[in-house]
């Protein structure tokens, strides 16, 4: 809902504020008075274009402030349009796009103006407005719908992804062999290049290591002195001698494990010095393997376990090209299924929706003639698409004729921007609660109206204002009686400058001004026919 309206050096009007009403707020005020500059500045703050025009001749800028609250929650929002041409929007302080204010807008202030293109004009907003009507009928069918559209989606695309990679995949499956059977046949181990490292380090050093190896065993086991021979004396010599005390027993017992210990180790010796016996052929074997790693090592410019990492890859991918038609006729089947699913449910919603239009259409027919359209006719065109959307499969537009013996047409190429304004009013009349906009101005809605259609007008304003902000900036009497809350625009110059205000009115001066819009005048008559007006569609 909208609050409170600032407006600084705009066009005409150089200061203007003021507050609006919960319900129904009616503007009225004599042609050229601004009007339509004040719907202007409203509109440039909610995110239309604007341009240097609009600053008030010799200001440096203008600026259009509008505060009220969106669900609850409380709104400021800010248009600063400077002589130079820049443009400076701001959201609740922060500065913001031309686009984020629009779409921050959409769906709080509705504008109907008779020159606006407004969304009734737009084909693809008919099949929304349709729905809306008698939407708890169509909602949780609309919902399903929707859920399955995304369903039958994502396996789409799974189906879809398998073809590109199909296609993609026998490209590559030559490669893809030649790679695989290449690595394959290097029948790599993991840690293999390390151990043949190992092995090759020992074979190029294995005399000067036999030497030290046969020597290390000879002084530790063979010769005649060696070290378990004379340790082997002092476990005897302790051994004899441990009866007598602890302390020697203890001794001698470590000394025997000692012994035992070094005898493994002789024995682990013995082993290495039998195996250290390398032939020429042997170390070229390991030389030309460990090349051979090598060089596959630099041609992928992995380590060993990711060269078999990529075989196991490699292999994976052969495997899905193998069994490529068994795994597409498999994500086929469940496109098909979900398909089918999907357009159960979008026969289902379109039976719904046709139903619902043959309702809206009878109801429309009613508020047109209701609203001075006496010979119309109004007809909701629904078509079978190629395609389901999340809408389902149902193209929908809205075909009007405003005159008897003319065949129906599209609504753009029928009605005229007031027409426009009073078909919006029918839909916003009919639809009522279902619309999620809060506020609604209508500028212009009585344009070709008059008596006893204007109190049509303003009785339906005044019902959609039961549940919805409406502004309506109007010049027929019968419209302006049925204000909850009135103002009136009035413009002066002074000093060869004009100056537009803005005055909210009481009783006393809403009696006065609806007066004024019927004769012109404040006599008697006039002000009596006003408090009759007035009574009448207040009773």
């Amino acid at each position: 809902m909208l609050n409170r309206i600032v407006i600084d050096n705009f066009a005409t009007i150089e200061h203007l504020s003021f507050d609006l009403g919960s319900s129904l707020n009616v503007i009225t005020g004599e042609t050229g008075a601004g009007k339509s500059v004040l719907v202007t500045a409203i509109s440039t703050a909610l995110g239309d274009r604007a341009d240097t025009s609009m600053v008030r001749t010799g200001c440096d800028r203008a600026v259009i402030q509008i505060a009220g609250d969106k669900n609850g929650e409380d709104v400021i929002i800010s248009r600063e349009i400077l002589s130079s041409g820049k443009s400076v929007c701001k959201l609740n302080g922060e500065m913001v796009t031309l686009a984020q204010v629009k779409e921050f807008c959409q769906d709080w202030v509705d504008i109907h103006g008779q020159y606006d293109n407004q969304q009734i004009l737009n084909p693809d907003n008919h099949i929304l407005i349709t729905d809306s009507y008698r939407s708890e009928q169509l909602a949780p069918a609309l919902a399903k719908l929707s859920d399955l559209y995304t369903d039958y989606k994502a396996a789409d695309k799974a189906y879809r992804d398998l073809l590109a990679e199909e296609r993609n995949a026998k490209q590559q499956k030559d490669y893809y062999e030649f790679e695989f059977n290449y690595i394959s046949k290097l029948n790599l181990v993991s840690g293999e290049d390390e151990e043949l490292q190992e092995q090759l380090d020992l074979m190029r050093n294995s005399e000067k290591i036999y030497s030290s190896v046969n020597q290390s065993y000879a002084l530790l086991h063979e010769n005649d002195n060696s070290i378990l021979t004379e340790l082997n004396r002092i476990v005897n010599e302790l051994s004899s001698i441990s009866s007598y005390s602890d302390n020697i027993a203890t001794l001698s017992n470590e000394i025997e494990g000692i012994y035992y210990q070094l005898e493994d180790v002789s024995g682990q010796l013995r082993d290495m010095n039998d195996s250290l016996s390398f032939s020429e052929e042997d170390l070229n074997q390991v030389s030309e393997r460990l090349a051979t790693i090598e060089d596959a090592k630099r041609k992928y410019g992995k380590s060993v376990d990711d060269i078999i990492a990529y075989m196991n890859e490699l292999d994976d991918k052969l495997n899905i090209i193998q069994n490529f038609d068994e795994e597409k006729s498999k994500l086929e089947a469940i496109k098909n299924d979900k398909y089918q699913a999907l357009y159960d449910a979008a026969t289902h919603v379109s039976e719904l929706r046709h139903v619902i239009a043959e309702h809206l259409e009878s109801s429309m027919i009613q508020e047109l003639k209701d609203l001075d359209f006496a010979n119309s006719d109004f007809k909701i065109n629904i078509e079978k698409l190629e395609e389901i959307g999340p809408l389902g499969y149902d193209q929908v537009e809205f075909l009007i004729s405003t005159n008897p013996g003319e065949p129906l047409m599209p609504l753009t190429k029928i009605a005229s921007g007031g027409e426009i304004s009073r078909i919006m009013l029918a839909f916003k009349h009919i639809i009522g609660d279902s619309d999620a906009v809060e506020t609604m101005i209508f500028d212009e809605i009585d344009t070709g109206i008059s008596g006893k259609t204007a109190l049509t007008v303003g009785k339906k304003l005044n019902e959609i204002a039961d549940h919805h902000q409406i502004v309506c900036i109007t010049h027929l009497p019968q419209i302006a009686a049925y204000g909850n809350d009135n103002y009136l625009i009035t413009k002066s110059v002074a000093d060869s400058s004009s100056h537009t205000e803005i005055n909210h009115l009481d009783a006393d001066g809403k009696i006065s001004m609806v007066a004024t819009l019927f004769s012109g005048s404040n006599d008697d008559s006039a002000l009596e026919a006003a408090r009759d007006l007035i009574n009448k569609v207040n009773f």
